[in-house]
């Protein structure tokens, strides 16, 4: 672990997502339930739709394919 590096801030692995329009809705492509959209914020570094049943996140263009 000798060149183990911390990072101060956390990276945006991808910060090019398309973010759905507020107050839209899907349901989960894996179980079908409906998942939540997260808000856009500047400090998010994750997808837009999060299911809490089976713990997965998705972009829009996931959903697309």
């Amino acid at each position: 672990m000798a060149d183990n590096h911390n990072i101060e801030e956390s990276i945006k692995f991808r910060p090019d997502y398309t973010w759905p329009e507020e107050g839209s809705t899907r349901n989960c492509p894996r179980c079908n339930n409906p998942m939540q959209l997260q808000e856009n914020l500047r400090d998010f570094y994750g997808k837009p739709w999060w299911c809490h049943s089976c713990q997965w996140q998705f972009s829009e263009e996931d959903l697309k394919e």
